[in-house]
């Protein structure tokens, strides 16, 4: 027996040197590297170190030989780490997720699911223990082993809408932008202030342009599309591209749509007067930006253009109240003169504070609106005021962040571009009207939420369907399936993340990338240019994206 067992162990060692000897390139390298690689082919020693195993997997691994081959592909590689609860004696190598010598074309990012379920299908035993970064995995997340609905947890970033921004899509995609019949009943009494019925007639002409589709009557209701707020890079003429945060930056061109912006998707039907009324008519949005207020002003740009406007608006109805008293002895100099007496201040200080009060009520329609208390020697009027250099403030009011994420799945990439053929509505049916009614015969769309109760993206439920194993659909009975579905399809795996940025700029949402805007917004910080004008200087605007 025992003879028997040297024999066979003397054959197997023969012949594992024999099939070793023959073709020694087809076992180990059984074709050429990646075109990436190529200009190495013939040069082993670039990425390989004589008699260590490449591959973590082998008895002949050690941890130094690991650490001498991953030098090497850190030389052009400089990656971070995964996770900082990592446990680095279970991190693989290099070479056994990425594997070379497969073909010119072979794309050694795409690695197979193993490289990530052998961590992640029991991800509670391969991570430290360290109460101070995060809390033990949730049950949902502790074994992931494939994308599906029982494999695979819902998206965590979609679990709440993070935004501050009081805003209806549903009210927003129906004809004329409001709810129920009386909107589209001229003749009735009890018509609701804010339901009134936006015809393309009533837009100014450079809107109608943008806005009226071709053919169309000026009569007809507005009827908005997703496509009239959400644009994409290939979408916009050159020199059209706005300034978005970094995590769209560094995206492929049309995966994600540009920042939504007030002057360009907004300002059409949404005037915002001084004074008067805000309920949009045919006259207020044919004159928009005239005696609008610039969007986006922090509180003391909002109270020097209102006082700034105001002022200028009663110099040019009654110019003697610019009169000046000639006082008897001493000669003022030049600088002591003041323009506004005590009657003119009266006068506009009660004007401001009317016009305070009507401008906080449109920016609350949609915005999230705080007090704020600005000290009263910055006030335009302050000037040889009693008060001017005390210490009163007067209450104005601020606007927050909107908070919107410019990119919603934060750990996962994703590509409009690629799904332009699927409609709109598969991925985001609640940004419709979703309650019908039967008035009068007739059916009308009711209600629909604000999305800062409703996120607006399905989420996983909407991406199995297509991304996952080819099967048979009984309930429509079609075939659904087939798209890819593996791990990296949507997920990156080092340091820098899926979408190539760290998490610090993924979270942040105030770095922009200098680019050219769409609007004819005038930076001219540091001129004496008037506000009146329409034109505000960035150091005013509040940077509430």
């Amino acid at each position: 027996m025992r003879r028997l067992l040297v024999l066979i162990s003397f054959i197997f060692g023969v012949g594992w040197c024999v099939w070793g000897a023959i073709d020694t390139a087809k076992h180990h390298a059984p074709g050429p590297v990646a075109h990436v690689h190529a200009k190495w082919e013939n040069d082993c020693e670039a990425c390989h170190v004589p008699y260590s195993p490449i591959k973590d997997n082998t008895w002949l691994t050690s941890q130094k030989s690991m650490q001498v081959l991953e030098t090497k592909c850190q030389v052009c590689h400089r990656v971070g780490i995964h996770h900082p609860l990592q446990m680095s004696s279970e991190t693989g190598s290099c070479a056994s997720c990425h594997v070379d010598h497969r073909g010119r074309e072979v794309d050694l990012n795409r690695t197979s699911d193993r490289s990530c379920t052998v961590c992640h299908a029991a991800i509670a035993t391969h991570r430290k223990s360290d109460t101070s970064i995060a809390t033990a995995p949730s049950p949902e997340i502790s074994s992931i082993t494939q994308f599906d609905d029982e494999h695979h947890p819902q998206f965590a970033s979609l679990a709440v809408d993070p935004g501050r921004l009081k805003f209806s899509h549903g009210r927003h995609m129906l004809p004329g932008l409001s709810f129920g019949p009386l909107a589209f009943d001229e003749n009735a009494t009890d018509k609701p202030k804010d339901r009134v019925a936006i015809s393309y007639g009533m837009l100014a002409e450079q809107d109608r342009e943008k806005y009226q589709p071709k053919g169309s009557h000026s009569d007809e209701f507005v009827q908005l599309s997703c496509a009239s707020c959400h644009e994409f890079v290939p979408s916009l003429p050159v020199g059209d591209i706005r300034a978005v945060s970094g995590l769209v930056a560094s995206s492929p061109p049309g995966a994600y749509s540009l920042p939504v912006e007030f002057e360009r998707h907004c300002a059409a039907c949404h005037a915002l007067p001084i004074t008067g009324s805000d309920k949009p008519s045919a006259s207020s949005l044919d004159t928009r930006g005239k005696d609008d207020i610039p969007h986006g002003l922090r509180a003391e740009a909002i109270r020097l253009y209102l006082e700034q406007t105001i002022l200028q608006k009663a110099i040019q109805s009654d110019t003697t109240i610019l009169d000046l008293k000639v006082p008897r002895s001493p000669l003022p100099s030049p600088q002591d003169q003041t323009i506004p007496d005590e009657r003119l201040r009266t006068l506009i200080s009660a004007t401001v504070d009317a016009s305070r009060t009507f401008v906080r009520g449109g920016c609350a329609k949609c915005h999230l609106v705080e007090d704020k208390e600005l000290p009263f020697e910055t006030s335009l009027l302050a000037t040889d005021h009693p008060q001017k250099n005390s210490s009163s403030q007067s209450t104005w009011f601020s606007v927050g962040p909107v908070r919107v994420p410019a990119v919603w799945l934060r750990k996962a990439k994703f590509n409009h571009q690629v799904h332009r053929a699927s409609d709109c509505r598969e991925c985001h049916d609640a940004a419709y009207p979703n309650q019908i009614a039967d008035i009068g015969g007739s059916l009308f769309p009711v209600g629909s939420p604000l999305d800062n109760q409703q996120v607006m993206i399905a989420g996983r439920h909407s991406c199995v369907r297509c991304h996952g194993p080819s099967k048979f659909d009984s309930a429509t009975g079609t075939m659904i399936g087939g798209v890819r579905f593996d791990c990296v399809e949507c997920h990156g795996y080092h340091g820098l993340g899926t979408h190539g940025l760290s998490s610090e700029a993924i979270e942040s949402q105030s770095e922009l990338f200098p680019a050219v805007r769409s609007h004819p917004i005038d930076d001219f910080l540091g001129s004496k240019k008037s506000l009146s004008d329409g034109s505000v200087p960035e150091s005013f605007r509040s940077g509430s994206r």
